[in-house]
């Protein structure tokens, strides 16, 4: 586990760790899949740094994200970009770069 150099207290991953460790653990549930094997090994990865009894705590950053349409992500792991772009170019480009998509675990698309 991480330890601060300061105080030496556990330090807790942070809100990206945790949306890419719950995507991949979902992800990993369908062993049909050729990337079964790499997800199940960055889980164990996770699970053994922060511990399987980690208890939710994480670093937080500011909450004020955009949502990421789901016909958005469904279009970028399909690789239509197109429609990823478009979705870009309607608004703030900056906000929307950050998106997180809630469902998929708060995933972004970068």
């Amino acid at each position: 586990r991480k330890r601060c150099p300061l105080c030496r207290g556990v330090v807790p991953p942070s809100q990206d760790q945790v949306a890419n460790y719950r995507m991949k653990k979902k992800l990993a549930k369908d062993t049909s899949d050729p990337h079964y094997e790499q997800r199940v090994r960055m889980v164990k990865q996770f699970e053994a740094e922060y511990g399987e009894d980690w208890d939710g705590t994480m670093i937080e950053y500011d909450s004020d994200f955009v949502d990421l349409p789901k016909y958005v992500g469904q279009a970028l792991l399909k690789g239509n970009i197109r429609t990823v772009l478009q979705w870009l170019g309607k608004g703030k480009v900056r906000e929307r770069v950050n998106a997180k998509c809630e469902e998929g675990g708060n995933t972004g698309l970068l």
